[in-house]
């Protein structure tokens, strides 16, 4: 009886020993609900990859699922829990067309792949910027958009005719070409030139012989010094148009500029530079 009961007890403590070896080896022993790796980890793994931001993560048969997006494109990646290493990637590029299935490209590597993928994406992303820099320079070239200046306009005519006075000078269109249409004078002949007001291309120069020479050409201020006076008085205004006109044998420079609130005509003495008529009107 007392042999039995030994038996008994032996058997029962043999038992309990085998189950405890038995439980302490399956807990020490990775599940496949369980990671050995936090979500944290797995995350750094990925940004470590690609700069961008981590939009889900999940955890699935002992591997992380992490999609992360950055400004160009979205990737999938899936990250052995226990060892760290990327299994698997997908690349989506032009991720703000994802839902355009047609213009959307995707990768997927294997397990075998996946790092050498890595590093291919990081690779072209440091190229990247040099061909946005080249892109940038050839669309930011400037366009011949602005009219040039009727100062600079002046320049280029007496660049044709330097002894020339300006007579007149105003900005004129034709067939939607804008131009400069310039009257000058020297003492025995009348020249009429276009310029191109955008580029600054001579478009037309003639020359036509002056019915009686212009005596005491030399006492004459010139255009600019005549613009020069009209500013002086009105500072804020834009001059319209100006040219040299003659009166009962004087001459004399006829401005017109404009403001916000008025339109300004300013009749100039040519020998003396004195204003010699001043004129406001309101704008419509």
């Amino acid at each position: 009886m007392k042999k039995a009961t030994i038996k008994a007890i032996a058997s029962i403590v043999g038992g309990l020993i085998v189950f405890g070896v038995a439980f302490l080896i399956f807990q020490s022993s990775p599940s496949t609900s369980e990671a050995t790796m936090t979500r944290q980890e797995a995350e750094k793994i990925a940004q470590d990859q690609f700069q961008g931001e981590v939009v889900s993560v999940e955890f699935d048969d002992g591997r992380y699922e992490i999609e992360i997006e950055t400004e160009d494109a979205q990737y999938e990646l899936k990250i052995d829990a226990e060892t760290g290493k990327i299994v698997k990637l997908e690349e989506n590029k032009n991720r703000k067309q994802v839902a355009q299935k047609s213009d959307t490209e995707t990768t997927k590597v294997d397990e075998a792949d996946a790092q050498t993928q890595v590093e291919e994406v990081k690779q072209e992303k440091k190229e990247e910027p040099k061909e946005q820099s080249n892109q940038t320079t050839t669309t930011t070239k400037p366009s011949k958009n602005v009219i040039i200046s009727s100062d600079d306009a002046s320049k280029i005519a007496h660049d044709q005719v330097p002894n020339a006075t300006i007579i007149k000078i105003e900005l004129d269109s034709d067939d939607g070409q804008r131009y400069y249409e310039i009257e000058m004078h020297t003492d025995d002949q009348e020249v009429e030139i276009e310029i191109d007001a955008y580029t600054g291309k001579v478009i037309m120069i003639e020359y036509e012989r002056l019915e009686g020479s212009r005596k005491g050409n030399s006492e004459i201020i010139s255009m600019d010094e005549a613009k020069q006076i009209a500013l002086a008085k009105e500072p804020g205004a834009k001059i319209i148009e100006a040219k040299l006109d003659r009166d009962d044998g004087k001459y004399y420079y006829e401005i017109e500029m404009e403001t916000s609130k008025y339109e300004i005509e300013v009749d100039i003495d040519a020998q003396t530079g004195k204003i010699i008529d001043l004129d406001y009107d309101d704008r419509d």
